[in-house]
């Protein structure tokens, strides 16, 4: 009868570890609103990415809120992996919304946001930016990928977001790790 009971505590201790964990997974890789997405590599540690008003192209940058280059901060609704939709959302401080991440291959694959919400979910294939934990990655329709990297730009300490298909990286960039945080402007 000792062996009994205590085979069923064990069972019973397993499935709630087992339900515990499944819970801990989803906090893990949960939607993100509001957010700020930051850029970590080479010496910089945890830069912001602002929007570019010229451009509409994404920054790195130390304070964006500050800056010559005529950057503005953004925050984002970011998909988790495992959501359906893999859409990135930026908005501006005022509440306005400035679209959505996407890569702009005729500008060198430089990160951008698109000014309406483009379909991730096309004829089978997905594609788009979600959130694994709080790294920023994409989904090419087969696997998950995070190639940033951060180019030069002609302003000090700013650099151009950029995507890297091929795996080469020019002279003075360097790859980033993206992640994003909960949103502490002040």
């Amino acid at each position: 009868m000792h062996v009994t009971s205590f085979l069923s505590l064990f069972a019973l201790q397993a499935c709630i570890g087992w339900a515990i964990n499944i819970q801990v997974d989803l906090i893990k890789r949960s939607v993100e609103q509001n957010a700020t997405l930051y850029a970590y590599g080479g010496t910089y540690s945890a830069w912001s990415i602002a929007f570019g008003r010229d451009d509409g192209l994404l920054y790195i940058t130390e304070n964006p809120t500050s800056h010559p280059a005529n950057l503005i901060p953004v925050t984002w609704d970011l998909a988790a992996i495992t959501d359906e939709c893999w859409i990135a959302n930026a908005t501006f401080a005022n509440g306005t919304r400035a679209g959505s991440m996407f890569i702009e291959s005729q500008v060198g694959n430089a990160v951008g946001v698109f000014n309406f919400t483009r379909v991730a979910d096309f004829n089978g294939t997905v594609t788009g930016f979600g959130l694994f934990a709080s790294q920023l990655v994409y989904n090419n329709n087969t696997k998950l990928q995070a190639q940033f990297w951060a180019k030069p730009t002609s302003v000090v300490d700013t650099y151009a977001l950029m995507w890297n298909y091929d795996g080469v990286v020019e002279d003075g960039s360097f790859p980033v790790v993206v992640k994003a945080a909960e949103t502490n402007y002040s």
